[in-house]
């Protein structure tokens, strides 16, 4: 064997890394076994060959061969191919030449130059690995005492700016709280300014009050002695002692009224939107000074009248109170339901902005409370009114004397109606309403009179009224309503209800000044009409809302009794009201009330 040149050959390298390829997948065998007729195949190519047959055919010759039942595991192992499997590609010898030094054989692929190398040059090569791995090694361990200094480095730097941080916090918060200080302090000068002005007006009217005083004593004293000195005095003489008692108490009376008039409550309104201003100091006078020439009479028993129990009685509901934030009112007015019931619209006023409610009294959104005359501003909005299609809400814009339509959806300003530079000539709307047919009336107040207008496009259709007391006349129209073909029109300065045709025709008329339980008013305010066609009025300075008949024949007073009324038939349910100003009606019979006075709430029930 040793004569053969077949063994005398040198192995070459390729041939043998053929020799070791499976003919099936063509990579190196992995797990090598022999079939009956000698070819070996991988165990998993063998695998896949039987593919759960009994029998499997050879890929090289053709032949058929039974797998035994152990499966293909059980064909033996070829051990010679796995042995040169084992021997690892440098030991076996290679007819090619170093591709370093060129004199050699090659013993194996370099894998720091990926070369064919002889064992001197992979030597060296191994001399050059050992030397560059030390240098990285070092550069590592350099490397990490670096990033750590870095770390230390930019963690000081951080704590460095926190400090900083603190110090600026320290200096705004010292700034802050002196300047909310400062403005406390000129809040309470200004507060002393307007209590000495309060006091002063006061002081002038006590003094002239001294005066009257000392004469009344004087009277009182005289008439004394005529009656105990037991004179015969004439049956005139008594009358006119009468008539001068008379006289001297409407003048205390007069003195109250005018002090009472004259006398402007304090309130101080907080500002959280802007720190720079803690708030503003503002007079407010017991009859608004809004409600542009009108002259409130008070005499001194509503003193008592005002002495309300404001916490609602079971069954009555509350909602909100005094403030700027959601579900908070300063003097809330009119108010509105949406045609599908589902939400209520409240005209916050003198917080210049609607209020969007759930029916049930659950806050959702609200406009931006901004005063002035811009598109998305108002100032001092007094009614409210939703169309027939329940997409649009339409404001009376009093102050800037002007509608202002919103879309029901996104609560956003979409056009004005009026204003003063418009041929409609508004002169502080006030109530307004909207019938089946889209067209709006509306209380022209400064005007005295009653507007119709085109909601579509804003144009004027027609109006009816003059200031007057008249059938058809007016003395400041307050708040309208329309249900079931009528207008009801509250006439406030002529303590009264007008009930007019779509057409503006004159039907009839409720009411006159007083208190009693006669059908009485003492300015009536908001108005609204059930589905029965009961008329549900706001009795104002009286606090109590009146229902009326159809025909205008008083039905119920809602109050806590504190008028003159005597008759319990008349009074089926006691609500304390405070200034009752903006009423509606849903079509379940659930009464919604806006108060003017000290609650700014709304009472259901």
């Amino acid at each position: 064997m040793a004569s053969n040149p077949e063994f005398r050959r040198v192995v070459n390298y390729t041939d043998l890394e053929a020799l070791l390829e499976c003919p099936l997948c063509l990579d190196r065998f992995d797990q090598p076994r022999l079939i009956p007729c000698g070819h070996t195949y991988c165990t998993k190519c063998l695998n896949e060959l039987c593919a759960r047959n009994d029998t499997v055919i050879c890929p090289q010759c053709r032949k058929e061969h039974d797998v035994p039942p152990g499966g293909i595991t059980v064909f033996p192992r070829n051990l010679s191919y796995q042995q040169l499997l084992d021997i690892r590609t440098e030991q076996l010898v290679s007819t090619r030449q170093c591709q370093v030094c060129d004199k050699k054989r090659a013993f194996s692929d370099c894998l720091h130059c990926h070369k064919a190398v002889c064992l001197d040059c992979k030597q060296m090569h191994r001399r050059e690995l050992t030397t560059t791995t030390d240098s990285l090694l070092l550069n590592l361990t350099q490397s990490t005492d670096l990033c750590k200094d870095a770390l230390n480095t930019e963690t000081v730097a951080f704590l460095t700016h926190c400090d900083a941080v603190k110090r600026h916090i320290s200096v705004y918060a010292k700034e802050t709280i002196d300047l909310i200080k400062q403005q406390e302090k000129q809040l309470k000068n200004d507060l002393e300014q307007m209590i000495a002005q309060q006091l002063e007006s006061s002081k002038k009217i006590l003094v002239n009050f001294e005066k009257n005083k000392e004469e009344i004593s004087k009277f009182v004293r005289s008439s004394k002695q005529k009656i105990e000195r037991n004179e015969s005095l004439l049956d005139e003489q008594y009358i006119e002692i009468q008539n001068n008692i008379t006289k001297y108490m409407k003048t205390i009376q007069n003195v109250v009224t005018t002090l009472k008039n004259k006398r402007k409550d304090i309130v101080f309104t907080p500002n959280p939107r802007r720190p720079d201003c803690l708030g503003e100091l503002n007079l407010i006078p017991q009859v608004s000074p809004t409600e542009h020439s009108t002259s409130v009479s008070m005499s001194a028993d509503d003193k008592n009248n005002q002495q309300q129990q404001l916490a609602p009685i079971s069954g009555i509901r509350q909602v909100g109170q005094w403030g700027n934030g959601p579900m908070e009112f300063w003097c809330p007015c009119g108010l509105a339901i949406t045609r599908n019931n589902e939400h209520l619209i409240v005209v916050d006023s003198w917080n210049h902005r609607l209020q969007m409610l759930t029916i049930d009294g659950q806050f959702i959104r609200a406009t931006s409370g901004t005063k002035g005359r811009g598109l998305d501003e108002l100032n001092n909005p007094r009614d409210v009114c939703v169309n027939t299609s329940n997409e649009w809400i339409i404001v009376s814009d009093s102050g800037n004397h002007r509608l202002v339509v919103y879309d029901l959806k996104h609560f956003q300003v979409q056009r004005v109606i009026g204003g003063k530079e418009s041929q409609l000539k508004l002169h502080l709307p006030y109530g307004i309403c909207c019938d089946d047919n889209d067209s709006l009336y509306v209380c022209d107040r400064g005007n005295h009179r009653i507007v119709v207008i085109r909601f579509d496009d804003g144009v004027f259709l027609r109006q009816w009224g003059k200031k007057g007391v008249q059938h058809g006349e007016f003395d400041t129209p307050d708040f309208i309503c329309c249900r079931q073909n009528v207008i009801a029109v509250s006439d406030f300065n002529n303590h009264r209800v007008q009930v007019f045709g779509l057409d503006g025709q004159f039907l009839f008329t409720f009411g006159k000044i007083g208190s009693g339980d006669t059908g009485e008013f003492r300015y009536p305010r908001g108005i609204a009409i059930d589905d029965e066609g009961f008329f549900i009025v706001a009795d104002w300075v009286n606090n109590r809302l009146q229902l009326f008949t159809p025909n205008g024949e008083l039905s119920a007073i809602v109050s806590d009794k504190n008028s003159d009324t005597s008759n319990d038939e008349l009074m089926p349910l006691k609500v304390a009201f405070d200034r009752p100003i903006g009423l509606t009606v849903s079509s379940q019979g659930v009464v919604f009330v806006t108060e003017w006075g000290r609650s700014h709430r709304i009472i259901i029930y």
